[in-house]
């Protein structure tokens, strides 16, 4: 028997064909180190759990947005208008906690919404893709519906220079707020302007650096603010990107540019990012193929943060009951998932929508209205099981696909990390593997990274039998580091 070269370190890659390729990636994210001396070039680290900071009410968050200063942040749970603030001061051992207050409601209940402020008017703004509009007084913490002649409703803003931006759904057209808003006075009617170099109706827009994108079903426009007379706004010339979306809410800064679910009279199902004023795509082949078979996309939404060097888009679609992750640092996706005991089955992951608050990075339940801190440092589901599993690429003899003798496999996991009161010992690592591209399963195997300062234990399995063709999966769902840097197979071919 000898080791063999054995990248078990992989993303998310579900070929059309399962024999080609069968890779899965939940709850793992792939970390490749920027130093040649590593002991290995990539590893598996751990997605970040769910701790409950603050549970309102029953029904979905729908929206969040800081508000100046970093003190204070409005999120939206159902109908309801939450002014978030902090109870405790953070300490050099201790983070933040928080408060809401209920500071008014709004008429729709469900889908997302856009939330945007305007500090000097000492407004924020609210949109749920209605005819309604909402403005949040900061000084007077409270809201009101927008009832100024010249709103047309929208389910997106933008704010630059000054002017609240919104898109009229349905059509070509995006309007501006007067300059400034204070949230009474009366909207310009002549204050529009069409998104008309092709036409296709306007889906969503968005600022960045202080440029407007207009994102429709199968082109982007870019505005800028010009100064001018009547209407501040010109598009730039000769800038028309042959790409649009069918996902409003899937549109987010990234990076240096922006990121979003793209359409195109070509097709669909393709991630793109920006960079200056090109794109590229960024999506996998295999990851189109399982969008086309959702039965919705036009759901998906779409958040941006940053954790520990890893720049991470979210992506989630919620009828498909899906959630998907691009991490600019590999430059490769994976899935995050809640995983239901009952039914052994993985659904989207809790979070609807995302803030960094208070240095902590929070997200809103998009089912219970609860708010979550999001890190790390949390090794369960809010409380839930926060379940990982990897499973490999093929094993094979890929020149005489004869039968390959797997006589022992070790993953290197963070040892010794043991258990919290009460839960046992030691944690669990359980294997399985496939020797038909995943139509049929062996049962699972036991290994554990050790008790608590059991730093030297290895996770091995011996035995393992022959196949031609096999397919490796490992699990953990013990609340406790799952870290893996990398994993040895020894064979006789």
């Amino acid at each position: 028997m000898k080791p063999i070269p054995f990248p078990f370190v992989g993303s998310t890659y579900v070929s059309a064909d399962p024999d080609q390729d069968i890779q899965e990636l939940i709850n793992w994210y792939i970390e490749k180190s920027t130093n040649e001396q590593s002991k290995e070039s990539r590893a598996l680290i751990g997605c970040p759990g769910l701790t409950s900071v603050l549970s309102v009410i029953t029904g979905p968050v729908r929206g969040a947005w800081v508000l100046p200063g970093g003190g204070q942040a409005i999120f939206v749970a159902a109908n309801s208008v939450y002014l978030l603030q902090v109870t405790v001061p953070a300490s050099a051992t201790t983070k933040a906690t928080f408060g809401a207050t209920l500071v008014g409601a709004i008429n729709s209940t469900t889908g997302p919404v856009s939330i945007r402020d305007n500090a000097t008017g000492g407004i924020a703004v609210i949109v749920d893709g209605t005819p309604n509009g909402y403005v949040y007084n900061i000084a007077a913490k409270t809201v009101s519906t927008i009832s100024t002649p010249g709103f047309y409703g929208a389910d997106r803003v933008a704010f630059i220079d000054g002017w609240l931006i919104f898109n009229k759904p349905g059509t070509q057209i995006f309007y501006l707020s007067p300059l400034y808003w204070n949230g009474t006075d009366a909207f310009d009617a002549t204050l529009f302007a069409l998104k008309d170099s092709s036409t296709d109706n306007l889906v969503s827009l968005i600022e960045s650096l202080r440029e407007l994108w207009l994102i429709g079903e199968r082109t982007t426009e870019i505005w800028y603010d010009a100064g001018n007379q009547y209407f501040a706004f010109s598009r730039l010339q000769g800038i028309t990107l042959q790409i649009g979306t069918s996902a409003a809410q899937s549109v987010c800064r990234f990076q240096s540019g922006l990121i979003w679910l793209s359409k195109s009279e070509r097709g669909q199902n393709i991630v793109v990012a920006t960079e200056g004023y090109a794109h590229q795509v960024v999506s996998t082949a295999a990851m189109s193929k399982e969008l086309a078979t959702y039965p919705v996309v036009s759901d998906a939404i779409g958040y941006t943060y940053s954790e520990e060097g890893h720049s991470f888009y979210v992506l989630t679609f919620p009828t498909a009951d899906v959630t998907w992750v691009f991490d600019a640092q590999s430059g490769e996706w994976h899935k995050r998932a809640s995983y239901d005991p009952v039914t052994g089955k993985f659904h989207r992951h809790r979070s609807n929508c995302q803030i960094n608050f208070q240095n902590q990075t929070l997200v809103g339940d998009y089912f219970n209205g609860s708010v979550y801190r999001m890190d790390r440092s949390s090794f369960t589901d809010a409380g839930n099981p926060l379940v990982g599993l990897r499973r490999t690429l093929h094993i094979w003899d890929g020149i005489a696909r004869e039968r390959v003798f797997h006589s022992q496999m070790q993953i290197q996991f963070r040892a010794g990390v043991g258990l919290q009161t009460g839960q046992g010992s030691a944690p669990s690592v359980m294997l399985r593997w496939s020797d038909d591209s995943g139509f049929t399963w062996s049962n699972e195997y036991q290994a554990s990274p050790g008790a608590a300062g059991a730093t030297k234990t290895r996770v091995i399995w011996r035995r393992l039998g022959a196949s031609r063709d096999r397919v490796y999966e490992v699990r953990v769902s013990d609340p406790v580091n799952r870290d893996i840097v990398g994993a040895t197979l020894w064979v006789d071919q």
